[in-house]
């Protein structure tokens, strides 16, 4: 028993051995031992009590998968292994696999000004992890399509790859969603089997590492289910070009130019319009080549004129009411038989036009 003047002195002291602490926390399957220590003095004599808990840091499963690109990304029609940019970072504390999937599942990607809701679907879609982490696709070093032991705190690039169809439409909008699942690494070189459920319902075992899922909900996934998925997306971009020719004719040898008529010696205007109205790239070398037979036909070089970016083309003006030439003449049309009309570039949302007058043989 003890009496009341003698004193009693009690020391809890707490050791710990852990190492591998990173941002992301203690690395499982870490041992953490501690010690508590009990002194006490009992009728002059000292006694210390110690008794020692050992336990192992459990699996935390937490990951952040990130598109790079801050607006979708702008490609052309008829074009193959355009990329989407994403990061896939391990916020747990283990090293880990994880496995990639591209889905079309978003409606929609980026948000306020840069939104773009989904419209299209491409071709040939792929996932490559980015190896020599370059930010470039590159066909012979980046080909494994999954993430190989992750470090904690550490993060790999990963691209979504694949074709534009040639009959793409301008202004198409193609999402796709990157989404990685963590996986049991089965060593360098080896990948991992997916992880598809954790040990929430299972009762604490200090000997055993456990596995908590601990991420976010992402775009097409849940809070707590090992995955992590976010939206990118691309943005075609083509020219929608379209041609028309027409003709009238201006005067004949017996009427003038009062109702005249397609007859020898009749003067007659073609007229060629090209448009990019709908399209959102430039079209380059942009040329009309037409066959015009100098059996039945006769042209002077000097009638042949271009009106580029006018956007006002009127095949039934009288000649004395074309204005706005700015283009260069074309060729003769006299020349073999050609006209050649060279637009180099007709800009989107542009209309050029062309006109050439030749007489009836």
């Amino acid at each position: 028993m003890l009496k009341q003047s003698k004193k009693l002195a009690v020391a809890l002291l707490l050791s710990a051995s852990a190492t591998g602490a990173f941002a992301a926390g203690t690395l499982s399957g870490t041992d953490i031992s501690s010690t508590a220590s009990f002194s006490f003095t009992v009728n002059g004599t000292t006694s210390t009590l110690t008794d020692t808990n050992s336990y192992k840091v459990d699996n935390k499963i937490d990951l952040v998968v990130s598109t790079v690109d801050t607006q979708a990304v702008t490609v052309g029609a008829d074009t193959t292994n355009v990329l989407l940019t994403y990061t896939v970072r391990n916020d747990g504390n283990t090293v880990q696999d994880f496995l990639l999937t591209s889905l079309e599942t978003s409606t929609i990607a980026f948000s306020g000004a840069n939104e773009v809701s989904d419209t299209y679907g491409l071709d040939n879609v792929r996932v490559f992890v980015d190896a020599n982490n370059n930010g470039v696709y590159d066909v012979t070093t980046d080909t494994e399509s999954y993430i190989d032991e992750l470090a904690p705190d550490a993060e790999a690039t990963v691209f979504i790859i694949a074709d534009v169809p040639a009959d793409a439409a301008n202004d198409a909008i193609a999402v796709y969603d990157l989404q990685a699942q963590a996986a049991q690494g089965e060593g360098i070189g080896s990948e991992g089997t997916a992880i598809s459920s954790d040990n929430g319902n299972v009762a604490d075992d200090a000997a055993t590492v456990q596995i908590v899922f601990a991420d976010g909900a992402g775009t097409t996934d849940v809070q707590y289910d090992g995955m992590f998925s976010s939206a990118d997306a691309w943005k075609i971009v083509t020219a929608n070009l379209t041609v028309s020719k027409n003709s009238i004719v201006i005067s004949d040898p017996v009427n003038g130019i009062t109702n005249p008529k397609r007859i020898p010696g009749a003067e007659v205007r073609y007229c060629y319009i090209v448009t990019n109205a709908t399209g959102s790239a430039d079209a380059t070398g942009a040329i009309i080549t037409d066959t015009l037979n100098p059996v039945t036909l006769e042209a002077a070089g000097s009638a042949v004129a271009m009106f580029n970016g006018s956007g006002t083309c009127d095949c039934n003006s009288v000649e004395a009411d074309i204005t706005g030439l700015n283009g260069p003449t074309g060729q003769d049309p006299n020349a073999a038989g050609l006209t050649l009309f060279d637009f180099e570039t007709i800009g989107g949302g542009v209309t050029e036009c062309a006109y050439v007058t030749v007489t009836i043989k």
